[in-house]
């Protein structure tokens, strides 16, 4: 991968602290007010939660390089060559179309669907969007999902506008060590919860 560049949006780090801190004051908060049995409970629920939190909100990330680009997503991270994608757009988030599927980036999540009434045409200008009223809620370049479809338009254009084209191998990886963490924590929170 040459020349590569991650987008993810820097509220998911408030986000995922904001949980992070909650769970330590709770965690904290089972030392006064519980037995030893209460606080390991408590201490499971809350690794828990913030682990989940990680997984939501610090993991996910787009990354865009020469030859194709990057979408990690809590348990999945997918690779595909910039020749291999048929359409890249935002609904939800953004996603990418490769062989009729859709493939979707939580770190770039879109907007409600009044949001594209609040965009002026000078913050389009240069995106290649044809025409604000017609602009999905998705592209406007003060959202998630605007700002790394803008990316991911940019490089796509320069992959099919180069003369040498490098490939990428289209690749998924599946988390499983996130996985298996997450269920862990869960049996065991679930257990301390029981006995």
């Amino acid at each position: 991968m040459s020349n590569s560049e991650m987008y993810r949006p820097r509220s998911s780090y408030f986000f995922a602290a904001a949980i992070y801190i909650l769970c330590a004051g709770i965690a904290g908060q089972s030392f006064y007010t519980e037995g030893t049995q209460g606080v390991a409970t408590t201490i499971a629920w809350c690794l828990f939660v913030a682990y989940s939190a990680h997984l939501g909100f610090v993991r996910p990330k787009v990354t865009f390089f020469d030859e194709g680009i990057t979408i990690t997503n809590p348990l999945k991270e997918i690779t595909v060559g910039w020749g291999e994608i048929e359409d890249i757009s935002a609904r939800y988030s953004m996603y990418i179309q490769v062989a009729g599927e859709k493939i979707y980036a939580w770190a770039a999540q879109a907007p409600g669907r009044y949001h594209s009434r609040t965009v002026h045409a000078s913050e389009i200008r240069g995106l290649k969007i044809p025409d604000l009223h017609n602009m999905r809620p998705g592209e406007s370049p003060r959202t998630h999902s605007g700002q790394a479809l803008a990316l991911a338009r940019i490089r796509l254009e320069a992959f099919h506008s180069s003369t040498t084209k490098g490939t990428c191998d289209n690749r998924t990886e599946f988390n499983r060590n996130g996985l298996t963490a997450l269920i862990t924590l869960f049996v065991i929170a679930c257990a301390l919860s029981i006995f």
